[in-house]
């Protein structure tokens, strides 16, 4: 049998999708991603997946030794593509490139594959005919794919880390809020604490009548939003409890603002406090 290897194709579709994965990975560890840096890998896994190929045109490997080799190139590749700062930053690099690799072929797999019935009704599997510029395409566009997924993964992961479970006392009246630690949030009173913004809902559950009586006192600060400038009301509780990444968070005379505005799944706008403040 005669079989017709083009070396350029090759070459160029192994560098581009190595190119790509690796750049996918190195982002999802949030490592140091120097183009020119996985470029040159990108070439080094080029190089050696070629001449493999063209290697197994004439010899024939054992299975287990093929595989050996096939995967322990693919697992040392991304650690000369990028400088991490924790050692085991290599290692999840290194499991994250092998597994965008499977996910990438699987999805070419199920694009360009497909079953021929053979004799006596088998099924053969046969691969269909890829031209070079749409692999090259799909697997670029996959790896870019991934990566915008993996951002918006992990910006869902911080937002849930800085939702927090909270309780508002106020004369002996307990209510339950959710709130979300806005680093944006730097409002403070005259005397320089910081404000917690309350959705107007909770704070007539907490206060109930009194905030109608006239006898719940209150400041006014001046407060700076996209629709302009204005005043807040800010009443002080007898405390607000943050629990939050397993510690607490205790405020006694906590000061809490009315929001004009809903503040959609959370309840209250946190201001930032640090560890060692909880």
């Amino acid at each position: 049998m005669c079989v017709t290897v083009y070396l350029d194709l090759l070459f160029c579709n192994n560098f581009c999708a190595d190119a790509a994965l690796l750049y996918c990975a190195v982002k999802t560890v949030k490592g140091e991603a120097k183009i020119w840096r996985i470029a040159l890998v990108a070439l080094l896994g080029a190089a050696l997946g070629t001449g493999y190929a063209v290697f197994l045109l004439y010899f024939t490997l054992p299975f287990f030794l093929d595989l050996l080799i096939k995967y322990a190139v693919a697992a040392l590749l991304p650690l000369l593509s990028a400088s991490f700062k924790q050692k085991r930053t290599y290692a999840l690099c290194s499991l994250a490139y092998v597994g965008y690799m499977f996910a990438c072929a699987g999805m070419l797999t199920a694009l360009f594959a497909g079953y021929e019935a053979g004799g006596e009704g088998a099924l053969s599997y046969t691969q269909r005919a890829i031209p070079s510029g749409l692999l090259v395409l799909s697997v670029v566009a996959f790896a870019f794919g991934a990566v915008r997924l993996v951002r918006r993964l992990t910006k869902r992961r911080r937002v849930i880390a800085q939702v927090c479970r909270c309780v508002l006392v106020f004369r002996g009246n307990e209510v339950q809020a959710r709130g979300f630690v806005d680093t944006g949030n730097r409002l403070t009173t005259a005397g320089g604490q910081a404000v917690a913004v309350a959705e107007r809902a909770l704070v007539l559950r907490l206060f109930g009548d009194t905030l109608f009586t006239g006898n719940t006192p209150f400041e006014r600060i001046p407060v700076r939003t996209v629709n302009g400038s204005g005043e807040m009301r800010v009443f002080r509780i007898d405390r607000m409890e943050i629990y939050c990444g397993g510690g607490a968070h205790i405020i006694e005379n906590a000061a809490v603002g009315i929001g004009g505005e809903r503040l959609g799944e959370y309840d209250l706008i946190l201001p930032p406090f640090t560890k060692e403040e909880q």
